[in-house]
């Protein structure tokens, strides 16, 4: 009788396991859904960014402007990066890797011009003063917001920034 025991485990020991594990999950996913929210602002700041400094980046490859128009519609919305007369350059959409942020441009502005010298331009070429800073954040409780900004008039630094006050004057607030 004693080989038969040392052979397996029993079926109560498998069931206390099982409830172990069930547990253990319920208990680790809000941490995971918050991890996930976050990890969707994070994807979606870069994603802005990145197609910040490529529109940047064109500018000064082609010697002439070079436009990002934002798109922030939740789900759907997007970036283009595009000659001033409308061609497509490249495009990034927030469904990739960020469906569910809301993307919020300050002063509800969604163009920016960068010169031919990678300087942000002084207007658009509607007129319209340029994109200055994006607030990205969930719908979801508990979850980091980040904002993208961009240099103002004559230079045009990207940077990923925190909003919490307290990083307001330390430069350690942005990467």
């Amino acid at each position: 009788m004693s080989a038969l025991r040392h052979r397996g485990v029993t079926l109560i020991e498998l069931m206390i396991a099982l409830a172990i594990a069930v547990i253990l999950l319920v208990l680790a996913a809000p941490a995971y859904t918050l991890w996930l929210a976050d990890s969707e602002i994070r994807a979606g700041a870069q994603s802005i960014a990145g197609g910040l400094r490529y529109a940047q980046a064109e500018a000064i490859k082609r010697n002439d402007s070079v436009q990002l128009v934002l798109n922030p519609a939740t789900g759907s919305g997007g970036w283009s990066a595009q000659l001033v007369d409308g061609t497509v350059l490249q495009a990034g959409f927030f469904a990739e890797g960020a469906p569910r942020i809301v993307v919020t441009p300050t002063g509800g502005l969604t163009t920016i011009t960068f010169t031919a010298l990678g300087q942000v331009a002084a207007t658009n070429a509607d007129a319209t003063a340029p994109l200055s800073e994006v607030a990205l954040s969930s719908s979801f409780s508990g979850t980091h917001p980040l904002n993208v900004k961009v240099g103002g008039i004559g230079h045009a630094g990207v940077k990923i920034c925190d909003p919490d006050p307290k990083y307001a004057a330390d430069p350690k607030g942005c990467f």
